[in-house]
């Protein structure tokens, strides 16, 4: 029993518990994870606390520690608990994936609805009537999420939306935002939910917290476990939202934007796209299925006013990576090279901004990514490397990231860069004898001026077109 839960069942017994420790200072915007690896250090203090012990008193170590077997014997077996028979399974985790704008919302939308009502699955299948748990990032309730549900005739009485975590100070009442990293709120969501069928995720990234790296698979998996063991404690299905990375792969299931811990750990993995031949249809086709054999995909449209989903009456005979292969023009599976991956693989790690390089490299190690295919993609991506502010950590960005600012120190990440363009003066502006001329990697122009910097340890780059400038160590020739 960790510190925290130490706690929790304090205060739920009436019992005030007070650390002191003028090293332990907690801010309000940290998150469940950063407050118990600040309290697990207080774990005795606590305990003892709690026991009203002598503080020097000391709980007594394990005589010892082995292995826990469980004879299969002893297992009792179990059907599954099925939501949607074969698609989606209650007290497990499934993924949704799809690109923006394809209809996941809708389709998330569609399926609370009939359970709200008790309305048969689109294949006809029975539908148990239930409650349903929204924690959504991207859509508004008010002009978005409850015009949908009135679409689909749901009975809102039913569906709930977890906006938040209230927190009381002092006599006031603040709410903080929601990770999946505060699992005691959920569960504690789930309790006043008694008949809760569905909770849905939607995008999954927005709620991993700010220090789970989406592209970590252990830091993905600490997440996601401890949601799938409270999924099965309450019998409700989790619905996973994620969005398509860019680019191709050799399996459809691949294409989830992030770690592979999220396809992982889901049972059953469900993937949304449009009809390359009929843009108005939408295709909802089946990928990973660990619980049950593998199934007909369903099609659907998306009209009216306010817009709702109707389905289609006959399956769809094909599967996710089949029609994955239709994208990449015919070619089934494995077109891409491991380049091409390390590069889409690459593109989306910067695409919401600069990365640390440091992190990126062992990150891209965890994905399975060689430091030699990813310093491929790094140069096939043209990405900028540079300091962080004077004497800062290195980080990447795309090309068309790079700040209007002057980077004030050199570095061996610019050493490759100045030894491939060795400057020559002409005029006021920078010319190659034997090399293609420089260009500004903000705007492309070739018209750069060079001014002699740090004691002449360095050159400046000004771009006159645009302004932006960039430093780098000047190359003498033996």
């Amino acid at each position: 029993m960790d510190a925290l839960e130490l706690l929790r069942l304090a205060r739920a017994d009436g019992v005030e518990v007070n650390v002191v420790d003028m090293d332990m200072e907690v801010r309000a915007y940290e998150d469940q994870r950063h407050w118990l690896d600040k309290l697990r250090p207080h774990k005795f203090a606590i305990i003892r606390h709690l026991l009203s012990e002598p503080s020097e008193a000391k709980l007594p170590l394990p005589d010892s520690y082995g292995p826990a077997l469980v004879c299969m014997a002893d297992v009792e077996s179990r059907p599954i608990n099925w939501l949607w028979r074969n698609r989606i399974a209650r007290g497990r985790i499934t993924l949704l994936v799809g690109m923006p704008g394809c209809g996941k919302s809708f389709v998330t939308c569609d399926l609370a609805s009939r359970i709200s009502t008790g309305t048969p699955w689109p294949d006809g299948e029975p539908c148990e009537r239930g409650s349903s748990i929204f924690i959504t990032a991207e859509d508004d309730p008010s002009d978005t999420i409850r015009p949908r549900l009135d679409a689909h005739l749901a009975d809102v009485t039913r569906i709930h939306l977890l906006s938040g975590v209230k927190r009381v100070e002092k006599g006031e009442t603040k709410e903080l935002s929601f990770t999946l990293a505060d699992v005691d709120v959920l569960a504690e969501a789930l309790d006043s939910v008694a008949d809760c069928r569905l909770v849905v995720v939607d995008p999954i990234g927005s709620f991993l917290g700010s220090r789970c790296d989406a592209h970590r698979d252990n830091e993905v998996r600490s997440v996601l476990a401890p949601i799938a063991k409270l999924a099965e404690q309450h019998g409700a299905a989790v619905l996973l939202i994620a969005h398509r990375r860019k680019g191709t792969a050799t399996m459809a299931d691949d294409m989830a934007l992030g770690s592979r811990a999220f396809t992982g750990i889901a049972r059953s993995v469900w993937h949304l796209s449009r009809d390359p031949d009929t843009p108005l249809r939408r295709l909802l086709l089946p990928g990973k299925s660990n619980l049950a054999a593998e199934t007909t995909g369903l099609a659907f449209t998306i009209a009216g006013e306010p817009a709702s989903v109707h389905w289609e009456r006959d399956p769809v005979a094909m599967s996710a990576d089949e029609a994955l292969a239709r994208e990449n023009g015919g070619r089934a599976g494995g077109a891409t090279t491991a380049e091409g991956e390390a590069v889409d693989w690459l593109h989306n790690r910067l695409a919401d901004g600069p990365q640390p390089a440091k992190e990126t490299k062992e990150a891209a190690s965890a994905d399975g990514i060689s430091s030699r295919t990813l310093d491929r993609a790094k140069r096939k991506l043209n990405v900028q490397a540079a300091p962080d502010g004077y004497r800062g950590p290195w980080v990447w960005r795309l090309p068309d990231e790079l700040p209007h600012t002057e980077c004030a120190d050199d570095g061996p990440e610019f050493a490759e860069y100045a030894k491939e363009n060795i400057l020559a003066h002409s005029g006021e502006t920078v010319a190659h004898s034997d090399v293609p001329s420089p260009h500004c990697p903000h705007c492309g122009s070739t018209e750069l001026r060079q001014t002699p910097i740090h004691e002449g340890r360095s050159a400046r780059l000004d771009c006159t077109k645009c302004g932006h400038t960039i430093d780098f160590p000047i190359w003498q020739s033996a």
